[in-house]
């Protein structure tokens, strides 16, 4: 069974107005921010990827328990899957996101992704608040 109270939540905001994409991670239990980044102007798919990836390495690096992370991002999630993005824009970045996942698969696949259900559980912890700003 898995619970909403433990793990790390991702998400990943874009604001066309201020061309910045951002994305940050949060500890269920504690509410703490973990890590945040200001990636520039990206595509969202783009952070909120680049998110699983960053909650894969502070699980990996601080042996953080449990090994979940909460996404509400479909599309994130299958790149996260497949270890490889589908976008057209090709950065160091993210580059370097799907090396570091092939890299550390043994790693990488103990870690369990889960969907963030909006819908029923409301917006995941990680959400920026900006929504229609």
């Amino acid at each position: 069974m898995i619970s909403l109270n433990e793990g790390i939540a991702v998400d990943a905001a874009h604001s066309m107005k201020n061309r910045k994409t951002e994305f940050q991670g949060v500890d269920l239990k504690t509410g703490k921010t973990l890590f945040y980044t200001d990636l520039g102007n990206q595509t969202i798919n783009i952070g909120e990827f680049l998110a699983i990836v960053e909650a894969v390495k502070y699980i990996i690096d601080n042996d953080f328990q449990p090994k979940v992370i909460f996404s509400d991002s479909t599309t994130a999630i299958s790149w996260f899957k497949n270890k490889r993005t589908a976008s057209g824009k090709r950065n160091a970045k993210l580059m370097k996101a799907e090396i570091y996942l092939r890299a550390m698969a043994y790693w990488v696949d103990e870690i369990k992704i889960v969907k963030w259900d909006n819908r029923q559980w409301g917006e995941i912890p990680a959400d920026f608040g900006n929504k229609g700003k």
